[in-house]
């Protein structure tokens, strides 16, 4: 639920600075809901990222481990 409320407190704040930037630099940004789903997406897509790392991390790890006991016997 945290996620949740992180990724809306995101989407608000780049609402807000988007007004500012608007008045300050005199260029729009909009904020639209599929904005929102794009940051959904990126986040899905980095967490798939980091997931397969951490997956091929382990894999190495224990195959190491593996080579390790295998060569003490």
């Amino acid at each position: 639920m945290k996620l949740v409320e992180s990724f809306k407190v995101m989407h608000k704040s780049v609402e807000k600075i988007s007004i500012r930037y608007a008045s300050d630099m005199r260029r729009i940004n909009y904020v639209t809901p599929t904005s929102y789903l794009e940051l959904l997406t990126t986040y899905k897509n980095v967490m798939k990222e980091k997931k397969k790392e951490l997956f091929d991390a382990t894999n190495r790890l224990k195959n190491g481990l593996d080579r390790l006991i295998d060569a003490n016997i």
